[in-house]
């Protein structure tokens, strides 16, 4: 079900396909987040979604399968989130920046979700499906292609030090992932915390590091 096909390449009848299950997956994600996802039936996801369960079959085969429709999903919004900010005006460090601020305003906002998602993989008890689920989370991976872009201009032009943009990417994504793992998914963020502020750190922490340069003389 990716987003990043083009929604005018699609055929009416795909469309209105796509516009059915994005509403089956926003009532699913509203009742995991509320009652957990082992306790929410098929029957209660067709009522919210105002659809019969028969209906319901005729896009997802199971509550597990919606489930992992709603990772997949997860999955395409971050992607798109690292497309929009390469494609933004400014160099690498601009771009780095704008994805740190989008990166944990999305998980912010669906902070609930994730908790519930890390949640179920790492039950005792997991699904038998929990290898597809892993496999759809590391696609996200593929926002680190699209970043290493940037990086690679800036190693060109000399703005960067010569080294692998990919391992670049890596490093600067798991400071942004650690971080929003820590402030959303694990324990609730406080009101007072200044997600602004903590995008601005993390970017540069990376990219001027942790030691304080006195001026000579």
């Amino acid at each position: 079900m990716s987003e990043l096909i083009s929604h005018e390449s699609l055929s009416r009848k795909e469309r209105e396909k796509r516009a059915r299950q994005k509403e089956i997956l926003k009532a699913a994600r509203e009742l995991f987040v509320s009652k957990g996802f082992r306790e929410t039936t098929l029957d209660e996801i067709a009522h919210q979604a105002e659809f019969g369960k028969g209906t319901l079959y005729n896009y997802f085969d199971s509550k597990e399968e919606i489930f992992i429709g709603i990772i997949e999903q997860a999955v395409e919004e971050t992607l798109a989130i690292a497309y929009e900010s390469i494609a933004a005006p400014g160099g690498v460090r601009e771009k780095l920046l704008l994805y740190a601020h989008r990166v944990i305003s999305y998980v912010k906002d669906n902070g609930e979700l994730f908790h519930v998602i890390y949640h179920e993989l790492h039950r005792g008890d997991a699904p038998a499906n929990v290898a597809k689920l892993r496999e759809i989370i590391n696609r996200s991976h593929g926002a680190w292609g699209v970043l290493a872009e940037p990086m690679r201009t800036g190693i060109d032009d000399g703005t960067l030090r010569n080294c692998d943009p990919l391992q670049l990417v890596v490093l600067f994504d798991g400071m942004l992932r650690g971080y929003c793992f820590q402030r959303f998914v694990v324990e609730p963020a406080r009101p007072d915390d200044d997600f602004s502020a903590a995008a601005e750190f993390i970017t540069s922490v990376f990219f001027d590091g942790i030691v304080e340069r006195k001026s000579k003389g």
